[in-house]
Parts: structure tokens; C-alpha cells; sequence
């Protein structure tokens, strides 16, 4: 494409000129190529969770992966440790509602955002709420999926595995976000399982790392 052409493009859409301009000529196309081949491109979804898959978040790139291992290993009883503004508390319920499961998320914070996105999507029924730091809940049940998404500090981290992890099921799951973008998350993980034959840990290094381990 021409100089000319491309500035006549430019006032069409004085965004992209603006890009291309501060961009230049190679880094404004890789930006370009990148937008077209991400879920950033697709304007219509077909339900609750594409929508959020879409939209640009620290986690939207694992909200599938969370959801899909839910359902395919039948993980009725699902504890969440962090629940922020609610994307994979969504996730975790949307598969609850399939498998007719329970979700318990722990926070520290009221999390009202996550409490609305939930009620609109009437999927409240499948959910308890706990304010409180996890580490100080009283917990005596079986768990299916364990989610991990808190502090991020390596201590906490590891008194999260101490404190739940024997409840998780023989076929459960354990899932950790920030592997990647919170070091001490991913020490704490392989410090926890070292010796352990019984947890198998796989990696995913994208959109801040997620951490899936399997409890044989």
C-alpha cells in the first residue's frame, strides 16, 4: 500500500492513522496482524462465557481451559481461592450449572462486581460467597477443582496448598493463575509437589501463566 494510500485510510479512521504514525510502518502492521488473529477481532459470541472470553482481562485466555476441565473431569465441588471481579468465578459456575455442581468462592473483599455479573447471569444459585481470608476458614470438605488466585506471595501460597490440598480428590484438579507474571506462585508449586508422584503439574505461559495440576 501507497503512502498516499495510507494516509487517505488514516482519515478514515484517525485512530489507526494516529497509530500508524506514533507505530511506524512494521510495528503498526504486526499490531495489526496480531488484532485480526486474536479474540479481540470477534464482535458476536454465542454465550455467557465467549463474552467474557473476549473481553480484555489478565485472565479471559484461561477462562475456557477452566471451564472445559471442569466439565470433561466432572468437577462437581469447586473452591475458589480469590475471586476479584468474578471472570473465573463465571467460568466455574457456567460448568457448575452443567454438571449441577456447587461453587464456594473465598476473598478477602466484598467483590461486588463479580456478586452483580453473577446475579445478571442467574447463576447465583450454584454459588457461596465467604468474605474472609482463606487461610482462616474453617474447610472440612472433599474438592473437586481448587483454584488458586490470591496474594501471590510464595508464603501464602504454600500454606494454601498445606491447607487444602489434602481435601482435593483422587482425579482433582488444582489450577493456579500468575505462573509467569508472580514468580513466587510458580516456586511455591514446585517446592509443594517436590516428591510427590501423586500430582502431576502441566504449564501454560500465556496471558500471565496458569498452573494445572492433576491428582493421581
Amino acid at each position: 500500500m501507497s503512502i498516499i494510500s495510507k494516509l487517505k485510510n488514516g482519515l478514515k479512521d484517525p485512530k489507526k492513522g494516529l497509530e500508524y504514525i506514533i507505530l511506524g510502518d512494521k510495528n503498526f502492521n504486526t499490531l495489526q496482524n496480531i488484532s485480526n488473529h486474536s479474540c479481540f477481532s470477534i464482535k458476536k459470541t454465542q454465550t455467557p462465557l465467549e463474552s467474557q472470553m473476549i473481553q480484555p482481562t489478565d485472565i479471559h485466555e484461561h477462562l475456557q481451559t477452566l471451564h472445559m476441565l471442569t466439565i470433561e473431569l466432572n468437577l462437581k465441588n469447586i473452591l475458589e481461592l480469590g475471586t476479584r471481579t468474578g471472570e473465573s468465578t463465571v467460568a466455574f459456575l457456567l460448568a457448575a450449572r452443567e454438571l449441577n455442581g456447587k461453587v464456594t468462592s473465598v476473598d478477602i473483599d466484598p467483590c461486588e462486581e463479580a456478586k452483580k455479573n453473577v446475579k445478571k447471569l442467574g447463576i447465583d444459585s450454584f454459588w457461596n460467597f465467604i468474605q474472609q481470608d482463606d487461610l482462616t476458614l474453617d474447610w472440612n470438605d472433599e474438592i473437586d477443582h481448587l483454584f488458586i488466585d490470591t496474594s501471590h506471595t510464595y508464603d501464602h501460597t504454600i500454606s494454601e496448598f498445606k491447607k487444602f490440598e489434602p481435601y482435593v480428590k483422587k482425579g482433582g484438579l488444582i489450577t493456579l493463575h500468575d505462573i509467569v507474571s508472580c514468580p513466587p506462585v510458580l516456586d511455591a508449586i514446585n517446592d509443594y509437589i517436590l516428591g510427590r508422584k501423586d500430582l502431576r503439574f502441566y504449564k501454560f505461559f500465556h496471558n500471565n501463566g496458569l498452573g494445572v495440576i492433576r491428582k493421581i
